[in-house]
């Protein structure tokens, strides 16, 4: 049964992501504040959209960006229930088709706004969804432990160089052989436990809302937050990599999320051949 016509919400809408044309959300999905899931679609791309009336924490981004997570600014509990609704979205269009994800708290004034920001980006995303057609992103956070754990306190210097690789040998040494399974890796700014007594500053993070950080802050000195764009075929050879990694890697402690919709690499200046 055909949903909504996709002119009929009013008021501001939340995005989700951008898709190629002819993409229907499964019929009850719903996103932040319950609202229904729906298409809004301009030429030969979609935007998937709600109409939750307020959104709580919308971020300052410039319309249609894609990406990474903002920072919105909220409290807790609504920053949780609109990261959650983002992903639950985003990560049910990906088991299906190619998405990309817009920045959580994206909210355009109305469908116009959203028809005018997929034409003028249409060549930009067209580009970009032929790019990542097939592929999933997949997280990896590694932790010292033991005697490497000791080694250096959380706050002994940058864990990260110039050039964004990690600095620690045994970090560095398990990042390039997953950046050599995968196609594209992005190295994030690693974080370390949240300290006592400042739970809220971790809670409105862009961290703490990515869609590799669902389990709380992990104890130990983080020295590698990386995502991998790997496709689908080779998910398997992937997570094999990983498994190799730990078990040659006593004094690591090594984390595997995903897969997940390409969120670290939406952004055309994380890919080559994509200016900023």
């Amino acid at each position: 049964m055909a949903g909504p016509p996709d002119d009929s919400p009013q008021g501001p809408l939340y995005v989700y992501g951008i898709v190629r044309r002819g993409f229907r959300p499964r019929p009850g999905l719903t996103g932040v504040g319950d609202a229904p899931v729906i298409m809004v679609p301009e030429g030969s791309l979609a935007a998937l959209v709600s109409a939750p009336g307020r959104v709580p924490g919308s971020a300052s981004e410039p319309p249609g960006a894609c990406g990474p997570p903002g920072e919105p600014a909220a409290d807790d509990a609504s920053l949780q229930a609109t990261a959650e609704a983002h992903r639950r979205v985003v990560d049910e269009a990906a088991d299906a088709v190619c998405i990309l994800p817009t920045r959580l708290g994206t909210v355009h004034r109305d469908v116009q706004e959203v028809r005018r920001t997929l034409a003028a980006r249409s060549h930009l995303y067209r580009r970009l969804l032929a790019r990542l057609d097939g592929r999933l992103e997949w997280g990896v956070k590694a932790y010292a432990q033991g005697d490497q754990a000791d080694a250096a306190p959380a706050d002994a210097g940058p864990v990260a160089d110039d050039a964004g690789e990690p600095t620690d040998e045994l970090a560095r040494a398990a990042h390039h052989a997953l950046a050599d399974v995968a196609e594209y890796s992005c190295v994030h700014s690693p974080q370390d436990a949240c300290p006592a007594g400042v739970a809220a500053d971790c809670a409105t993070s862009a961290y703490w809302t990515s869609p590799i950080a669902r389990a709380p802050y992990p104890h130990g000195r983080n020295l590698l937050d990386s995502a991998y764009l790997v496709p689908r075929e080779a998910a398997g050879v992937f997570a094999e990599t990983v498994g190799g990694l730990a078990a040659r890697s006593p004094a690591l402690r090594i984390e595997l999320t995903g897969p997940w919709a390409p969120y670290s690499f939406a952004e055309p200046g994380r890919l080559p051949g994509f200016p900023c």
